[in-house]
């Protein structure tokens, strides 16, 4: 990985089995952004504008798009120095009270710890835990059932909410949570990093916490919700400017966050809860490819990442046995 700090680098570009899986997972999904019909006008470029400076364009929108806005946690990396077992961190050797087994996939391969959250060492957040520790794992083994801990099943005939819910199926991922954390080596076991080649991430980082507020994204599948149109058909009324104003206003609405609980979700391609619309999954977990030098760095393929969602309602009785794991790229 490269030395540098790596925080706003350009993702390399990943290699072609990556992009035909991502491909498989979200075949279904229409684009965000249609090809232009032959003979379109060209797309006229407008004065660019800074995060959370509302395109002018966009005025009469600005009262729904001050409502929808939502808190989540911005986390925040350092270098692992003197972490312990019990503290919040991205990669790592995981938490593991004794008498608790340690998560291995269907192939008996150990899974490696993605992330783990130290609630108490967090900011609180409406809705979730604010005690307890909820740890974040996926498979790095050569088996052919899954890539990156992701898996999907294909149906014929097709069935898009089949296959959205088929991505819950905890075999090469596993969300766990431990209502009490023990801050006692003794009531612990010792567990090391399980590296592999096969893996979208290595190091390891210590975490910081604060929360933020952010309006709905471009990419996150209640924006036809809060502004009545999905975003190709709200942008589109603008004529040669629609791709210009579609631009400036994710600069607008999202700063860069390598990872974060809650708030809007954005995917690269097309956000997979399209398929369920009248469900409520929220973003229980996102992590965009990126990190920091002497830490953790994760690169999902080509400006890739990764998401966790889960039901409101699943959340609020804190079961994590119901959890949609997927990741995208370009």
């Amino acid at each position: 990985m490269p030395p540098s700090d790596l925080n706003d680098s350009l993702l390399r570009p990943c290699h072609a089995r990556l992009l035909l899986v991502a491909a498989l997972l979200l075949a279904a999904c229409s684009p965000e952004k249609p090809a232009p019909a032959k003979g379109a006008p060209a797309q006229q470029k407008l004065p660019p504008v800074v995060h959370g400076q509302l395109p002018p364009e966009l005025a009469r929108y600005a009262e729904a798009i001050h409502r929808s806005r939502l808190p989540y946690i911005h986390v925040a990396l350092h270098k692992p120095d003197k972490l312990a077992p019990w503290n919040s961190s991205l990669g790592g050797a995981a938490y593991l009270p004794k008498g608790q087994q340690y998560p291995a996939g269907p192939d008996g391969v150990p899974l490696t710890l993605l992330a783990q959250f130290n609630f108490a060492e967090m900011p609180a957040l409406e809705g979730y835990p604010t005690r307890g520790m909820l740890q974040f794992y996926i498979s790095g083994s050569e088996s052919k059932g899954h890539f990156y801990g992701a898996s999907s099943e294909s149906t014929k005939p097709y069935n898009a909410e089949r296959e959205f819910l088929s991505l819950a199926r905890q075999r090469w991922f596993r969300v766990v949570y431990h209502p009490t954390v023990v801050q006692d080596r003794k009531k612990l076991q010792p567990t090391t990093v399980i590296a592999s080649d096969n893996l979208p991430m290595e190091g390891s980082s210590a975490l910081s916490f604060d929360v933020r507020t952010e309006p709905v994204s471009v990419q996150d599948y209640r924006f036809a919700r809060i502004l009545g149109q999905p975003p190709w058909e709200l942008f589109k009324q603008f004529g040669a400017k629609q791709d210009a104003v579609s631009d400036n206003y994710e600069t607008f609405s999202q700063k860069y966050t390598i990872a974060k609980l809650g708030g809007y979700s954005n995917p690269t391609q097309t956000d997979v809860r399209t398929a369920q619309p009248d469900g409520d999954w929220i973003v229980l977990f996102e992590l965009q490819g990126g990190g920091v030098k002497g830490g953790f760095y994760s690169e999902w393929g080509d400006s890739g990442m990764a998401v966790f969602y889960i039901r409101r309602k699943d959340l609020a009785r804190r079961d994590f046995s119901n959890v949609v794991y997927s990741w995208d790229n370009l």
